[in-house]
């Protein structure tokens, strides 16, 4: 797969089109650039409230023109992306060249824009965007950029909606939640989850959310808001997850394994962050029960999900591939 670096390029050979996002008013909102290659410079933005239409991609396009007196010989977009019909059908109208590619092919380009907006602004798609050159690892960089469902993506919670217009609105406040509860901080990560309230009342997710955090001070209150989560919707993904988790402490492998299994059900097949670590929980369950080939299938699908991840790998390597007794 071929990775564009800005040198790749002629003058007015090509302008690329991406998307980033960030919040107005506890909103999540996505903005599409039009950057100018090689040199990188912005020619136009614009704030997507909802979904993008063609008239918002039509003047996105004639901006850029009006910003450099010419059209370039292509326009280039990462494929899957909500405006890609559109885009098409704007390069075709203009007598230009159209490309979609996938995403790891203009994060070059796209990382230190994102990188910076990130810094100014709450901006989730920019966790995680920096150029591949950067020392970060590269199982940090996949874990990190699948943690974060696409914006069109449908939501993790399983409410059949997509992820923008779903539980994203209050990643923020779910966020500082686990982060205050992770540090002992019950009273500021409760204020974080009530501010997740008023925007959206007592979702699953919500509910979810609170008894995860009160799984770090309270088991009954932590059991209570999980109850009251699947009475909301008892095919929530994560409230099975916790359960599992929950069930297996207790010594209930079967519960455990069976908890897993339904939150795997309930996730979307798009959700590979979450997938691969509930099929690694279900895998380690398994293997303690002493099916070590039905722990090898879970381990070996967690993978899939997350190719990079390394405690997976040990898991296979280390009680698997190497061990005389596993199967």
């Amino acid at each position: 797969m071929k990775r564009y670096r800005y040198k790749d390029f002629a003058k007015n050979e090509a302008w690329l089109v991406f998307r980033t996002d960030t919040q107005i008013n506890d909103l999540p909102v996505d903005i599409y650039f039009l950057m100018e290659l090689p040199s990188g410079n912005i020619l136009a933005f614009d704030i997507i409230e909802t979904e993008v239409d063609q008239a918002q991609i039509d003047n996105l396009l004639r901006h850029g023109r009006s910003q450099t007196g010419a059209l370039p010989r292509r326009v280039i977009l990462v494929k899957g992306d909500p405006s890609e019909s559109l885009l098409q059908n704007s390069a075709k109208k203009l007598l230009i060249d159209f490309e979609a590619v996938p995403e790891p092919c203009i994060e070059e380009l796209t990382a230190p824009l994102k990188q910076s907006f990130g810094q100014e602004c709450y901006s989730p798609a920019s966790i995680g965007c920096t150029p591949s050159n950067h020392p970060m690892d590269e199982c940090d960089r996949e874990s990190i950029k699948s943690f974060i469902p696409d914006s069109y993506a449908p939501c993790s919670c399983a409410s059949g909606k997509k992820y923008k217009f779903c539980c994203k609105k209050i990643l923020r406040e779910v966020t500082e939640a686990m982060v205050a509860a992770e540090e002992g901080k019950l009273t500021e990560a409760l204020t974080w989850i009530a501010k997740a309230k008023t925007i959206v009342g007592e979702s699953a997710e919500v509910l979810c959310r609170e008894a995860i955090v009160y799984s770090f001070f309270d088991d009954k209150k932590s059991a209570e808001a999980l109850n009251q989560c699947l009475a909301v919707n008892p095919n929530h993904p994560r409230a099975h997850y916790i359960r599992g988790i929950d069930l297996k402490k207790q010594g209930d492998l079967p519960g455990a394994i069976k908890a897993y299994e339904t939150a795997i059900a309930n996730y979307p097949p798009s959700d590979h962050f979450h997938l691969n670590e509930t099929y690694n929980n279900l895998g380690t369950a398994f293997y303690e029960s002493g099916d070590h080939a039905q722990a090898k299938s879970a381990w070996e699908k967690a993978l899939l999900f997350l190719p990079s991840d390394k405690v997976v790998k040990r898991n296979l390597d280390e009680l698997i591939y190497t061990s005389p007794r596993a199967l």
